[in-house]
């Protein structure tokens, strides 16, 4: 039996495989695939759902797809790249690094564009003072025409002051020419990246597309520069941004860098074209998102078969109910794991107790507490179970009888017939010298499995 989920490992070209591609979202990929190739007008995508929902598995499987169709593809972490001094040189870099190694037939026009992406980021980092950038922070970009940058403008640092700042009012013309310069060398990229084959020149230009993961994790001041930067320098015909993002969070950068006052849906629609849900729809064999990963979840676990089962459809019926996300789930089998490892096998521990005391546990451990103290009361947490909303997900679930043993455990309460029943259902479990039941998760509360007689 494994404790944690082992690393979902997606090579560049894979894109989305019956294998990987869990929750069946390879027909959501399809439909931007579709949107990107085949409008022209630059586009920045946010695809919206919250944190821990699988946006990072999904844009490597789409990124996969799309090298597949030979569209060239930029995929760019954000949180990862949030130390460096500026935006603009962190995605042009990127995008450097991506035509000199799709196209090495055209090394000229690719060190044309890297010139003028060279060019603009130095009036980038000018236009904001930022002369201080390390050479290692440059380094980073993969992108060898950057190198300088640092040096340059560190040898400009003694002679800004007034001086520059009056030049600077006499050369926005010039600045400027040299930023559209930059857009132009960027448009004619697309082409450069995916040239278009003889037989079909008719065929609309494919795009080149930008995925910005992580968006809503980064430093809030990184993650507005970024849209700042994308509207006035990237925004150019066949060049599309997606954005891995939960937009709710992302407002709350906006509040953090502008204000509480300041309305931040209102402040990001001036950046984002349009939005996608990543929502996922009843599967064909009846599965939701959150059911179907549990049953996953139980068998990359290696949890035993039978027990699986019940864990799976337990805990993804409480998942479902409380909109919980993939990643609490995957924190709470990795706790049914170390359960059943901890304890022997002999050792009574009913996968309905374990698996409520499990969510508890990472949902709501202030009630996790009271079950270790004896403290815990039925009224106090039924809700969490969400016995009645998960009834209809989980037919094949005794969920009344799931509510009488936990009200037992909780508030003594059963009547005599049901309580010799329930004491026969466990009896394979009962070991001698009353080894009680995951005393290290449960507590005091697991112990009213063995009440005295």
């Amino acid at each position: 039996m494994k404790l944690f989920l082992p690393p979902l490992e997606i090579a560049d070209d894979e894109g989305f495989t019956p294998e990987k591609d869990i929750f069946r979202r390879k027909a959501i990929g399809d439909g931007l695939t579709n949107l990107v190739t085949s409008v022209d007008q630059p586009l920045v995508i946010a695809l919206d759902a919250q944190w821990g929902s699988g946006k990072s598995t999904f844009l490597k499987m789409w990124a996969g797809e799309l090298r597949k169709q030979e569209i060239g593809v930029v995929l760019f972490d954000a949180f990862e790249n949030d130390y460096l001094e500026d935006a603009f040189t962190a995605i042009a870099g990127q995008i450097v690094s991506l035509a000199k190694d799709k196209n090495k037939a055209q090394e000229g026009r690719v060190q044309r564009f890297a010139q003028r992406a060279y060019d603009a980021g130095k009036i980038v980092a000018r236009s904001g003072l930022k002369v201080g950038i390390k050479a290692a922070t440059v380094g980073a970009l993969g992108a060898e025409d950057f190198k300088d940058i640092a040096k340059e403008l560190a040898s400009e640092a003694s002679s800004l002051g007034d001086k520059y700042l009056g030049e600077a009012i006499t050369k926005q013309k010039e600045q400027k020419a040299i930023i559209e310069e930059f857009r132009e060398a960027l448009s004619q990229l697309p082409s450069l990246l995916s040239p278009l084959q003889t037989e079909a020149k008719d065929a609309p230009q494919k795009p080149l597309v930008i995925i910005i993961d992580e968006l809503d994790r980064c430093r809030p001041s990184f993650a507005l520069e970024i849209l700042e930067r994308i509207k006035h320098f990237f925004a150019v015909p066949n060049v599309h941004f997606v954005l891995g993002v939960h937009i709710g969070q992302m407002e709350n950068s906006v509040k953090a860098a502008y204000g509480t006052d300041i309305d931040g849906r209102m402040y990001l629609q001036k950046f984002i074209s349009l939005s996608v849900l990543l929502v996922d729809k009843k599967q064909d064999d009846g599965a939701y998102a959150p059911m179907r990963y549990a049953h996953w979840l139980a068998n990359q676990l290696e949890i035993d078969a039978q027990d699986g089962d019940i864990y799976a459809r337990f805990i993804g019926g409480i998942a479902m109910a409380r909109h919980l996300s993939l990643r609490t789930l995957e924190k709470i089998f990795t706790n049914v794991a170390m359960t059943l490892a901890f304890s022997s096998p002999r050792t009574l521990r009913p996968a309905v107790i374990v698996a409520g005391l499990c969510v508890l546990r990472v949902t709501n451990p202030e009630l996790y507490v009271l079950a270790k103290t004896g403290d815990l009361r039925w009224e106090e947490m039924h809700d969490k179970l969400a016995l009645n909303r998960t009834l209809k997900e989980n037919e094949s679930l005794n969920l009344e009888y799931i509510r009488e043993v936990w009200q037992y455990c909780t508030d003594f309460q059963m009547d005599h017939a049901k309580l010799q029943e329930m004491r026969r259902e466990f009896s394979r479990y009962m070991v001698s010298g009353r080894e009680g039941i995951l005393p290290h998760v449960a507590g005091n509360v697991m112990d009213r499995f063995l009440p005295p007689s």
